[in-house]
């Protein structure tokens, strides 16, 4: 009889953990489904968000194109110019607005994998002295001075990242000076060693004004640094170390820092650039064939401000322009006209520049056709490559920028 109890008593258990777990796996099943549905709805508001930023920076970055470019060719087309504090205001604003907007794209692909660095010609004396002349305008307006060495030792022309670079030398300079009063800011470009296909050159910015204390060496580190201290300065707040730090990482560079209460602080980018091959150093000898004879360029835009400049720089470099906004006439002047390149804006209501090359190629596969975009181009790279574009610039611009990557595709459209 007691052996009937005890197992109805061990029956009752069991029925009742088995009643009990079903329960909790139901409330399991209901929680997961919760979870995985909000999941699903923030990670589409994370990627509206994403996209939202996407579109704002390139709509920030079309504008400024305009802006930028005419404040190039003015200071270009009147050297009697260079000193002005208005136009150097100007530029200094651009550049700065520019730094902005990279930052703010940048954040938004801190968790990503699209950074991805363009590797290019370009002069390094060149990108770090027009950097510190972008600045001129702020020290001008403070007590502060901006010194700038660069080591005769390094190979001017490189082949890195100009764009990136700049950014992230432009987020340490502005965090020196930011953190300077009445004292000097030192910008020094220095040539650590060389190789066979390579050179590892440091980037030192280091100041003598305010000593940087810990807990303000950790607020360079922020996102968001002390917001009263930042109303003070000209400069506004300081960099975003998540950003330098992605970029310097983008770069397989490295970012450092050190703080000396009796020196200052510095700040050092070390990164390695390659040096250009022999074949690729005919910029020189391309120039004089420029120059030599007429060029025919189709410019496709729907900005009409964009379209002014672009015409100018290269109307200034013996280019006959021909500007067009819309991707359907673009279509029937390269049909019914030779050109040696075309530059193709890519976001171009009813038709954009990726349609439009692609009809393009149905009847021409030899012009060179650049892409002109204000988007992150690593979103689009497939795209691009698929039209038949050969190459790619982003906005906004400069002038040697754009001719570099002319006449690289002048002289060899099809290998790039």
């Amino acid at each position: 009889m007691t052996s009937y109890i005890i197992g109805a008593i061990l029956l009752g258990i069991i029925l009742f953990l088995w009643i009990r777990g079903n329960r909790i796996k139901k409330n399991l099943l209901t929680k997961n489904k919760e979870l995985e549905s909000l999941y699903q709805k923030t990670d589409k508001q994370f990627q509206i968000q994403q996209d939202y930023i996407s579109i704002l920076s390139q709509e920030l970055r079309i504008p400024l194109y305009g802006i930028m470019g005419l404040t190039n060719l003015i200071a270009e087309e009147h050297p009697e110019l260079k000193n002005d504090k208005k136009l150097k205001s100007l530029k200094f604003t651009g550049d700065y607005l520019l730094t902005l907007i990279n930052n703010v794209l940048h954040i938004n692909y801190l968790d990503s994998e699209k950074i991805t660095p363009q590797n290019i010609t370009f002069k390094l004396q060149e990108v770090t002295q027009n950097l510190v002349n972008s600045f001129s305008y702020a020290t001008e307006n403070s007590d502060n001075k901006l010194l700038y060495e660069f080591d005769s030792k390094i190979d001017n022309t490189l082949i890195g990242d100009p764009a990136i670079l700049s950014q992230i030398l432009m987020n340490l300079i502005n965090n020196a000076l930011r953190f300077t009063k009445n004292g000097n800011v030192t910008f020094s470009v220095n040539l650590i060693k060389t190789k066979e296909s390579t050179c590892t050159i440091s980037f030192k910015i280091n100041h003598d004004g305010y000593e940087v204390s810990e807990e303000d060496q950790k607020s360079i580190y922020k996102e968001f640094i002390n917001v009263e201290k930042a109303k003070k300065s000209y400069l506004g707040t300081g960099l975003n170390s998540k950003i330098v730090k992605r970029l310097a990482d983008a770069m397989d560079g490295e970012v450092m820092i050190e703080n000396n209460s009796r020196s200052g602080s510095e700040y050092a980018f070390v990164v390695d650039f390659m040096f250009p091959n022999t074949k690729s150093n005919t910029n020189d000898n391309l120039k004089k064939d420029i120059k030599s004879s007429k060029l025919n360029a189709l410019i496709v835009d729907d900005n009409k401000l964009n379209l002014l400049v672009a015409e100018k720089m290269l109307s200034n470099e013996n280019f006959d322009c021909t500007t067009i906004d819309n991707g359907f006439d673009a279509i029937e002047l390269a049909k019914n006209n030779a050109y040696d390149i075309i530059l193709m804006d890519i976001n171009m209501p009813k038709l954009n520049g990726i349609g439009t090359t692609k009809r393009i190629r149905e009847f021409d596969k030899k012009t060179p056709v650049i892409a002109l975009t204000a988007v992150d181009v690593t979103q689009l790279n497939r795209q691009i490559i698929q039209a038949g574009l050969n190459d790619y610039l982003l906005k906004p611009y400069n002038k040697s920028n754009l001719m570099e990557i002319v006449q690289k595709n002048i002289e060899n459209p099809f290998n790039n």
